[in-house]
């Protein structure tokens, strides 16, 4: 692990700073996707994990582990995207999860012409 987000280890972080996206790339044979987006997540809020409302409250941490556990290569990647504390977050098979500012999203949907 080459550092921490919110005291896990995560393989990199890359921050976006013109749209306040925050990618992270962790290590799925040693960190819960759902722990990994949490850690990740606090860390784009600038707070600490327990201050966040549980992941639980948005879908089931352990569907999320499962439906996104490590894929072989021939299988393509799955994802979840869903929104948890204003944050639009994407976690993907392959061990990236990006989180945006659900602002951020609308705002993009709303340029191309495909929001209201």
């Amino acid at each position: 692990m080459d550092t921490t987000v919110s005291g896990v280890g995560v393989e990199a972080v890359e921050y976006v700073q013109e749209s306040g996206t925050v990618r992270t790339q962790f290590d799925q044979e040693k960190t819960p996707a759902s722990v990994a987006v949490i850690a990740t997540l606090a860390d784009a809020m600038d707070t600490g994990p327990v201050e966040l409302d549980p992941l639980y409250s948005t879908l089931d941490p352990d569907e999320l582990d499962a439906l996104v556990r490590v894929r072989n290569g021939a299988n393509g990647d799955s994802h979840v995207a869903f929104t948890h504390e204003g944050h639009a977050i994407t976690v993907h098979s392959y061990g990236v999860i990006s989180i945006s500012p659900e602002h951020e999203l609308t705002a993009e949907k709303n340029e191309r012409g495909t929001g209201r």
